[in-house]
């Protein structure tokens, strides 16, 4: 079964979704009809909470959508290939070929997703102050929309990394230095700043929860100022680790300047076709070989798709002799892939900001070897000896 679904193609790009985010669209459309719209809106009916709670969340996925739109249209505008817009559990994607991005591009692209975020709130307060004679569950419906499209803007615009405001940063630092690596220092220098001063403000935060306590203010207030002050201590620890990992992922690229797929990847990878049971595939090359994604492909070795072990967990155990790869696999138009002669840092800045373990090496739609992470490690190890 595969895990994304396209629903359009918007100038040439497709707009897909994950189950994931199905999941998280029937959760959010239970939880506010069920539980928040019954308690804003008491005087209002069942048919209200669902339908309001439908078209609410509904404008928060193409707000999302609207967002990710924003960054590809204008990739596209400067020449930057974009793959397609995914949509997940908890926002989207955008995969574009950042390894063709020149300074002004990744700033161009990083602000545009912000700014149509910023454009649907305003439209969403215009009509909000001169719509007369608004009902109840409109005016709240145009709260709702400003405020998530606002919140999606000020969030992607907090100036670390991988967040759209640390690239922004990044792209200006880059078009005025010349050096990408020395930019992302930079941005990320002040990303850990911003999550120092987050931190701070969460500590004092707590400690002013215990002197309102001691103060015999009501308890609520106090336990709601010390969750507040823990979510800015979490949100300090992303920020920091994000910003700190985006610099050592751009180090690593580093060293590996001028080196190509084709010198680091596997070249005779394990492959399977289309109707190899899945228990041959965990049996021979999970277990036996210890591979994490088994490619299948068709006669001379074109990519259809691709296995990965959570692919197979998805199929009761009883199952497995019956299923076959085909049926599980993730479509080859779905997957991203790397050519053998793509430099080996565009492959890890794919597999570090889409969380992927191995890529694909495609040469012409045939199947040329695989890369992955173990693969680069080992390399980077014997270029240090």
């Amino acid at each position: 079964m595969p895990r994304t679904f396209a629903i359009a193609i918007v100038r040439g790009i497709p707009i897909r979704v994950h189950v994931s985010a199905m999941i998280s669209f029937s959760l959010l459309v239970l939880l506010l009809a069920s539980i928040l719209l019954p308690t804003v809106l008491p005087q209002e009916r069942a048919p209200t909470y669902w339908s309001v709670s439908f078209i609410s969340v509904l404008f928060l996925f193409l707000s999302t959508v609207a967002h990710e739109l924003g960054h590809s249209l204008v990739a596209s505008a400067r020449g930057v290939p974009v793959d397609s817009i995914t949509l997940f559990m908890f926002g989207g994607t955008s995969n574009i070929h950042i390894e063709h991005e020149k300074p002004i591009d990744e700033f161009l692209i990083s602000v545009s997703g912000p700014g149509v975020s910023l454009l649907a709130a305003t439209l969403a307060a215009v009509a909000r102050l001169t719509i007369p004679n608004q009902s109840e569950p409109l005016t709240l419906f145009l709260d709702t929309v400003f405020l998530l499209n606002t919140w999606l803007a000020i969030f992607n615009l907090l100036p670390t990394l991988p967040l759209d405001g640390g690239r922004a940063i990044r792209g200006f630092m880059w078009h005025w230095t010349g050096d990408y690596r020395r930019a992302t220092r930079f941005a990320s220098i002040v990303g850990q700043g911003l999550a120092a001063v987050v931190l701070a403000g969460g500590v004092i935060l707590f400690l002013v929860s215990l002197d309102i306590e001691r103060a015999l203010v009501p308890s609520v207030l106090g336990y709601d100022t010390r969750l507040v002050a823990l979510v800015l201590m979490l949100v300090a620890w992303y920020i920091n680790s994000s910003a700190r990992n985006a610099y050592r992922q751009v180090m690593l690229q580093g060293r590996f300047e001028g080196i190509t797929v084709s010198q680091v990847m596997d070249t005779e990878p394990s492959a399977v076709n289309a109707w190899t049971s899945l228990d041959e595939i965990v049996t021979q090359y999970f277990l036996q070989r210890s591979e994490r994604a088994v490619p299948v492909v068709r006669e001379r070795d074109i990519l259809v798709g691709l296995v990965a072990y959570r692919d197979v967990r998805s199929v009761p155990r009883s199952e497995w002799g019956a299923r076959a790869a085909g049926e599980v696999m993730t479509p080859a138009a779905n997957l991203v892939t790397v050519g053998p002669d793509d430099g080996v840092e565009s492959a890890i800045r794919h597999m570090a900001e889409r969380h992927l373990n191995q890529l694909p090496v495609v040469d012409d739609g045939r199947l040329v070897g695989m890369i992955a992470r173990v693969n680069v490690l080992r390399f980077a190890d014997w270029k240090e000896q």
